[in-house]
């Protein structure tokens, strides 16, 4: 079995999804996808009719979405067309799922080279569109689990905890954030988009630092006297991620050293109803399967859907807050449900260089009652 290396990975500047109001309102989902693919391979040079084929995870696969995202993107950028590309669906682990297929090829010596990308636009495709739930899904719950705020909740009365440690935990998030951007931290991740009128984002829309005090005026729009704000919540957002990944074997075409090597990724279920706890079960079985103890795990990644839910994963899982999500997350930064899972793996591995880690595991909870969870090593 051959061994899997995220090799470079780059994203967009993260917008807020508002029709109106997001730095994206005038940039198709499509374009902003091509600007973040050809970003990564213009610093990454070599015979682009060597790539095997492209994985893209997209949530909202209809509109400017729709018809295999993938295939049209490569088109878009004028790649070579003998490339091939599929759509992938897995809701807020799309991207990562995308990943995980693209490294499965590798490892199974099925392709050599490939990209991976992770696309959401939900200023202009709503996660609501065209949906339509069989009302039988829903029978014999105490609540709509479809509603995320409703499951955030739920946890946060099951583990008692309250407002103000998330609020806190939100506080922070954004902190991290504006620390790692005024580092430099992101120079490398973040890659400058062009807009129809010929200006430049360079920054995310989201993050802002407020206090805990301003925080505390927020209403709780999912439960009366409820726990869980627009604040201590990701973001509605549009973004784009690219990351190249190879066999070993391939790495001599490149003049860098890889990021990473994948070493494992685990996919589980729950009860639709506990999805915030998806996390703590994927990345139980993932490094029970890797024979890896949790304390050796230098630096964690958990998608920041709500304040509640990664606080409950850590609780669970008994992880230091110095590993833990150490430049911010989508609770400062949105979540485009599509690009998310690639881009906390990709902050992940950069961050695994900046600090010299040898292990790290990026993991989500997933709409509908799932989790998922990646172990990265660096020799």
């Amino acid at each position: 079995m051959a061994d899997a290396y995220i090799l470079d990975g780059c994203r967009s500047p993260i917008g807020r999804g508002h029709p109106e109001k997001g730095i994206y309102k005038d940039l198709r989902a499509d374009e902003l996808m091509v600007q973040t693919l050809v970003a990564l391979l213009s610093r990454n040079r070599f015979d682009q009719s060597l790539i095997d084929d492209f994985y893209l995870g997209c949530v909202g696969q209809h509109l400017e979405q729709g018809k295999n995202l993938a295939r049209l993107v490569l088109l878009l950028a004028g790649l070579p067309q003998t490339i091939s590309g599929a759509t992938i669906n897995r809701l807020c682990a799309s991207s990562f799922s995308a990943l995980q297929m693209a490294s499965d090829s590798i490892k199974s010596e099925s392709n050599s080279i490939m990209l991976v990308g992770g696309v959401e636009h939900l200023g202009h495709v709503p996660i609501t569109a065209g949906l339509d739930y069989n009302p039988a899904l829903f029978e014999g719950y105490d609540f709509r689990w479809s509603n995320m705020g409703l499951t955030a909740e739920k946890l946060a009365e099951d583990l008692k905890i309250n407002r103000t440690a998330q609020d806190q935990f939100t506080v922070e998030s954004n902190h991290k954030y504006f620390e790692s951007l005024a580092s430099g931290f992101y120079d490398n991740e973040m890659i400058p988009i062009k807009l129809p009128d010929g200006s430049i984002v360079q920054k995310d829309q989201e993050p802002r630092l407020a206090s805990i005090e301003k925080l505390g005026e927020l209403k709780t729009p999912f439960k009366e006297n409820g726990t869980v704000t627009a604040a201590n919540s990701s973001g509605i957002s549009d973004g784009a991620c690219a990351a190249l990944i190879c066999s070993e074997e391939k790495l001599s075409l490149f003049q860098k050293k890889p990021l990473c090597k994948i070493i494992g990724v685990v996919n589980i279920g729950l009860e639709p109803d506990l999805m915030g706890l998806g996390p703590v079960y994927a990345i139980r079985k993932l490094l029970r399967q890797n024979y890896v103890p949790i304390e050796k795990i230098d630096l964690f990644e958990i998608n920041e859907a709500f304040a509640v839910q990664v606080l409950a994963c850590q609780k669970e899982l008994n992880i230091p807050s110095e590993k833990l999500n150490i430049h911010g997350g989508a609770v400062a930064l949105g979540h485009p449900l599509g690009m998310s899972g690639l881009r906390i793996v990709v902050t992940l591995a950069h961050s695994m260089v900046k600090k010299s880690a040898r292990y790290g595991v990026a993991s989500m909870c997933v709409g509908h009652g799932q989790g998922v969870a990646m172990l990265l090593e660096r020799e």
